[in-house]
């Protein structure tokens, strides 16, 4: 087995392990997040609980090692990567190519995600934060998760739920890029040294092998301002024909 399918049947394990075992990080993270806002737009102490615990966890592995939770941790995420993978098993078997986003409309639908971010804080300040409840994707998806499937197709979430999945279906990390509040909270998180992927300087000229793979379409440092969009999945690492890519600064 070489590095590359090494590394990823590795993730794929931990990824699957993860959803078995504790799919219900990312709704405890996000139920984290929309409580403290709640308290602060009321004006009350932060009620310290398992949801809070959570997301400062999840924060505090995002500060050290980059946003591996989301390329490694989160239910979502790999609900999407096996999805897509499916998708792209039937696209081989049946050969129809699956539509393509192109880049400009790509690069403008990653700010969606700051504007849903936007709505909840208005939302949770306003007080109006059963509408989240009711509404949310993620209180459909904990359901489903709970094997309680009847209260999932009760509530109001489940047909953005059913959305995300058709776009999960046809662009890889979809929900990651375009929707997720707390991706949008973890591209704003400072980043130790070495808690984040460096490209060195010796690539071959017009090589693309980094950016192709990437689920989140970056090529790293040469597109600062997308460099916290990075999911830490690797795959640029795993797929460089230089071995040009680390944790450490490369001369």
């Amino acid at each position: 087995m070489n590095k590359i399918k090494k590394w990823e049947w590795i993730r794929r394990v931990v990824q699957l392990a993860a959803f078995l075992v504790v799919p219900s990080l990312f709704s405890q993270a996000f139920r984290g997040a929309k409580n403290i806002l709640i308290e602060m737009g009321q004006g009350q102490p932060l009620n310290v609980d398992l949801f809070l615990i959570t997301l400062c966890s999840v924060c505090a592995l995002t500060i050290v090692f980059g946003r591996f939770f989301c390329g490694w941790l989160c239910a979502f995420g790999t609900l999407g990567d096996y999805l897509y993978a499916f998708c792209q098993w039937i696209r081989k078997k049946t050969g129809k190519k699956l539509p393509k986003i192109p880049a400009a409309a790509e690069n403008a639908g990653r700010h969606f995600k700051y504007i849903v971010l936007l709505l909840l804080l208005i939302l949770c300040f306003g007080q109006k934060d059963e509408w989240i409840t009711k509404y949310s994707p993620w209180t459909a998806f904990s359901f489903l998760t709970a094997g309680n499937v009847k209260m999932a197709v009760q509530s109001g979430g489940i047909l953005v739920l059913t959305l995300i999945i058709v776009g999960m279906c046809f662009k890889e990390r979809f929900f990651c890029e375009f929707i997720c509040p707390l991706g949008a909270v973890f591209s704003f998180l400072p980043r130790l040294p070495f808690g984040y992927l460096k490209r060195g300087k010796n690539c071959r000229e017009g090589c693309q092998a980094c950016r192709s793979m990437c689920p989140v379409s970056i090529k790293l440092q040469e597109e600062p301002l997308k460099d916290g969009e990075c999911i830490a999945c690797m795959r640029c690492r795993n797929i460089c024909p230089q071995n040009n890519i680390s944790f450490q600064n490369k001369k």
